[in-house]
């Protein structure tokens, strides 16, 4: 639903101009139609018939069932979903296929074989259960006649894929975005056969760690807009330069057709160098005044004591100035890329400041939390590159802390050859932020620290892993501390976040 302006707002339109030809030319290419009606609500649940099911993996149906929604996961299956079984390479879903499924209320299996003691609804399908996955995915891109946002870059596309949304976001247009970080064969793939039938439009997260990738996910999706971000040191094992990465990102450009739109980080040299296939429309966002720049980002600075960032866009036609309520300059960057997005869309760059002022972080990505004592912990802990990183110490520099400031970091995983100067470059940036207590988490961190000689007057504390590391550093923090915890995947920081939520009273100064 959108929001309506109140005089408590924190936004406000700050100039019109007129608009120019190029900027009408483009927004009504794709602007979406206020005045469509919502098909039934029954429509939109009731996603899949077993007859379409059978069609899209061109299987054959063994027992007929109710039409529902897909799920890949027995965990959270809910009731009237059909249970599409993954075999992968450790573990085969099909062996989750039991009564246990049917008493919960499972609509139906979709499998490569029919599975004992199932008496619902059952459609086979022939060989690889993920090349069926991707040709549902594929059918239900094919019934679906709505703008589709491809979204991929080497940092900041999870925040950015919720802003799009949320900046499209109407009464009259449901948006449609994949669920969390979503982002690979089978997320993209889940997202598209999760679309409601009245979906306007679908914003897609594409992700990376070799080459190749990203233009499956593309011909998967077939987007009609497609974004990319920047281009960063993020799974740089698999690369031998950032020249290669951003080759392996331009990948959501190669099979974009005439009439299609890239949208394109102007203040990148390496995605400016990307080629645009002939027809494509290219449209720019950044700080820089470069010609063709579709939305310029004029202000993004620390405001309500390093909580929020106030932001000042500006279009062809206005410039608007609104707050997001979360921590991080660069979120900045971020709004500016959705307001490319969405202005394309035709949604004006006030209705955009009006939306992305209720912008709420994503889980475990620069997430503000308060422990029970009172501690501000800046939750950061799903994932970790040097670009990312440093960005979150920026965060934690720039709060208000009457305590002390710490920072507790996990290793940066598939760093490859540049791993032990990321690491080095991390630490050297908490030394000259001033931070008061490190805590490290993991091999490389502390192979790292062990190599500055300049650290000597740092307050480090060293773990091996993060249950470890989280047991000792809750004898630290105090209420009025602010804790910034971020690393890699694999060191599930989240259990120091856990551990530092929990507590209660306040350690002895």
């Amino acid at each position: 639903m959108s929001a309506t302006p109140t005089p408590h707002s924190s936004w406000h339109l700050l100039s019109i101009i007129k608009p120019s030809r190029h900027s009408i030319s483009i927004a009504t290419k794709f602007s979406i139609n206020p005045s469509s009606p919502n098909p039934p609500e029954s429509e939109s649940k009731t996603l899949w018939t077993v007859s379409d099911i059978a069609a899209a993996v061109n299987g054959r149906i063994v027992k007929w069932g109710p039409p529902g929604t897909i799920s890949t996961d027995t965990r959270t299956l809910q009731p009237n979903r059909w249970f599409f079984a993954i075999a992968g390479p450790n573990f085969d879903a099909h062996d989750f296929v039991t009564p246990e499924l049917s008493r919960r209320g499972c609509a139906g299996v979709i499998g490569n074989r029919v599975c004992e003691n199932w008496d619902r609804g059952f459609v086979e399908c022939h060989g690889n259960t993920v090349v069926s996955l991707k040709k549902m995915a594929s059918y239900a891109r094919n019934r679906f006649h709505g703008e589709v946002v491809g979204v991929t870059g080497s940092v900041g596309k999870t925040s950015t894929k919720s802003m799009i949304a949320l900046a499209l976001e109407s009464s009259t247009c449901l948006v449609h975005q994949s669920h969390g970080n979503w982002n690979n064969e089978i997320g993209v793939a889940l997202s598209l056969i999760g679309m409601p039938r009245n979906s306007g439009v679908v914003v897609l997260e594409m992700g990376m760690s070799g080459k190749g990738e990203i233009l499956e996910l593309a011909r998967t999706a077939r987007p009609t807009v497609r974004l990319i971000l920047n281009v960063g040191a993020s799974h740089f094992c698999n690369f031998s330069s950032l020249e290669e990465i951003a080759i392996a990102k331009g990948e959501i450009l190669a099979e974009a057709k005439p009439g299609d739109v890239c949208v394109l980080n102007a203040d990148d040299p390496l995605v400016m160098s990307l080629p645009v296939p002939y027809g494509v429309k290219k449209v720019l966002f950044g700080r820089r005044r470069t010609v063709g720049c579709h939305v310029r980002l004029v202000v993004s600075e620390s405001t309500n004591r390093g909580l929020g960032v106030r932001v000042v866009l500006q279009n062809h036609q206005e410039m608007v100035e609104f707050v997001i309520p979360s921590p991080g300059v660069h979120l900045g960057v971020n709004a500016c890329a959705a307001a490319a997005v969405a202005t394309l869309l035709g949604v004006s760059l006030s209705q955009i400041g009006v939306r992305l002022s209720a912008f709420s972080p994503v889980h475990m990505r620069l997430e503000l939390e308060i422990a029970r004592n009172g501690t501000k912990i800046v939750n950061d802990a799903y994932n970790a590159n040097p670009v990312s990183t440093k960005a979150a110490i920026d965060v934690l520099e720039s709060i208000d802390c009457r305590g002390k400031r710490i920072a507790i970091l996990g290793d940066m995983l598939e760093l490859g050859g540049i791993e032990m100067e990321s690491h080095e470059m991390i630490l050297k940036q908490c030394r000259s932020a001033r931070i008061d207590l490190v805590g490290l988490v993991g091999e490389r961190f502390c192979a790292a620290a062990a190599s500055m000689k300049s650290l000597d007057e740092m307050n480090i504390l060293y773990a091996i892993d993060s249950e470890i590391l989280a047991q000792e550093i809750v004898k630290m923090v105090n209420c009025n501390d602010v804790v910034l915890v971020k690393g890699s995947r694999g060191l599930q920081m989240e259990k120091v976040v856990n551990a530092i939520k929990l507590m209660e009273s306040n350690n002895p100064i």
